[in-house]
């Protein structure tokens, strides 16, 4: 027998919304050595630096409410960072009566706010400050100056600055261009007052990042770091969304070569930081499906979790060490409802990743290739609530195709699986998700409980264009058994 009663409802279910054709497949992880390590603040997310001035009231998002609270703790820990294109032409304005425009600034008070939120929620506060403030040429850390002091009397503890948003597109933007290398002299000028300042000492400075690293962008990339970014950069980021908001529809989610196109960009992004900075961290310091906000309707949907789960998985496998979601709340890609604050099918995406993925990443072979199934592992991290101790395996998996996918894991044969599949309530572009073919939703306003249905079947079958996490808690991998 090779399909488990409850492997059978997730296929029947949703049988209507695929064809007949099935698609047998064995995969093998290669566990006797990892490929790279990632750490539980991998996955991290972001709000737009648009929603700081006191105008816009955090665009709506209210920090204390017990549903954003419960949400936010649900991905904890996590780094937070605050940054995008409106911050460089942001102003701090401690008392918010000053002479700059309440438009272009942010005050005291927002300042408070959010360091408080991040306190209370376990996250980890990362902001970008305004490179565009100059004098002659230069930076000018006058205003950032300000905010550093502010901030050690409110005693705050950052896990990070940076210090512009995609200075490579500064010219469309802003109409200024400061070179790369100009740029690395201002990092290592901020790196230096840091470093000066009572409370900073160790304060990781993050850039520069960059919109695009491929191309033309590349050279700007490499004048940073022989400009002086070298030294100041104590984690090294970049952007990466897959295509434009504006003109991306549906297929383009479930398209392999595009997300095959996140590949190249870390290729070169790994080409150029390794000439001079070869062991500084490198991060997705800004990632989602499409820029400009996202595609409405389709990257806040089931079907953008496509996208993120294998971003997540390629990024892992290529040795980055942080993926930032753009965002958390707001614009059409984020990971909670903009009016309700309801969880999207993304959120749930993450806090499975969150709770099942641990640090050694693994290669992994499938008897098909990468436009059919695209398959990812782990060492399971351990967990007292699913009683996961080290030496577990998790996988997973990616079905593009619209065929039933049945998969075999000869490796592993009669030991238990945990199986967290996620399918879609009501189509891809649905806003709900089922965990196992049960929907998922808060329970008066905190997460539910997140079950897997156990078996010991060596084969599985799933339904086409879904997605999921397994399980092999008794694999006994010697190293996962470290960890």
């Amino acid at each position: 027998m090779k399909v488990t009663l409850s492997a059978l409802l997730l296929v029947t279910t949703f049988m209507s919304s695929t064809s007949s054709g099935a698609v047998n497949v064995s995969v093998t992880v290669s566990t006797t050595q990892a490929v790279s390590f990632i750490d539980e603040l991998f996955v991290g997310v972001t709000l737009d630096s648009s929603l700081l001035p006191t105008p816009q009231h955090w665009g709506g998002l209210d920090f204390s409410s017990q549903k954003v609270q419960a949400l936010a703790k649900g991905l904890s820990p996590c780094y937070l960072r605050i940054g995008g294109t409106e911050g460089d032409g942001l102003t701090f304005d401690p008392t918010g009566n000053g002479t700059v425009d309440v438009k272009r600034s942010f005050t005291g008070a927002t300042w408070d706010a959010v360091n408080t939120f991040a306190k209370d929620v376990n996250w980890k506060f990362i902001f970008g400050l305004n490179a565009l403030k100059r004098k002659e040429g230069q930076w000018d850390p006058t205003n950032a100056k300000e905010l550093l002091q502010y901030n050690s009397a409110k005693g705050y503890q950052l896990a990070g600055f940076e210090l512009g948003n995609e200075p490579d597109i500064f010219p469309g933007q802003y109409n200024i261009t400061v070179s790369g290398s100009q740029l690395g002299k201002d990092f290592y000028t901020f790196k230096k007052l840091l470093r000066s300042t009572p409370g900073y000492e160790v304060t990781p400075v993050i850039g520069p990042d960059m919109a695009s690293v491929t191309g033309a962008k590349s050279q700007f990339f490499a004048d940073f770091f022989t400009g002086g970014g070298d030294k100041a950069v104590d984690r090294i980021t970049f952007h990466q969304y897959y295509t434009n908001g504006e003109t991306a529809n549906l297929t383009d989610f479930t398209d392999s070569k595009l997300m095959d196109n996140l590949v190249s960009n870390i290729e070169t992004a790994l080409d150029v930081t390794r000439r001079t900075n070869p062991l500084t961290p490198v991060w997705l310091g800004e990632t989602s499906s499409c820029y400009h906000g996202g595609a409405p309707g389709i990257s806040d949907r089931y079907v953008a979790g496509f996208l993120w789960l294998d971003k997540l998985g390629v990024a892992a496998r290529m040795g980055l060490e942080a993926v930032l979601r753009q965002d958390f709340y707001a614009a059409s890609y984020g990971l909670i409802d903009n009016d309700t604050f309801e969880p999207l099918p993304d959120y749930w995406l993450t806090v499975l990743y969150k709770r099942l993925v641990g640090g050694a990443v693994f290669s992994v072979e499938a008897t098909v290739d990468n436009s059919t199934i695209r398959a990812y592992a782990h060492c399971t991290k351990t967990s007292i609530s699913y009683g996961y101790m080290p030496g577990g395996v998790t996988m997973y998996f990616l079905l593009t195709t619209d065929n039933n996918t049945s998969i075999t894991f000869p490796q592993f044969p009669g030991q238990p699986v945990d199986v967290f599949w996620l399918t879609p309530v009501d189509g891809l572009t649905s806003m709900k998700v089922a965990l196992n073919n049960k929907q998922l939703d808060l329970v008066n306003n905190s997460l539910p409980e997140l079950k897997p249905y156990r078996t010991e079947e060596n084969t599985i079958t799933f339904p086409g264009k879904s997605f999921g996490f397994l399980v092999f808690p008794e694999a006994n991998v010697a190293s996962c058994s470290s960890q």
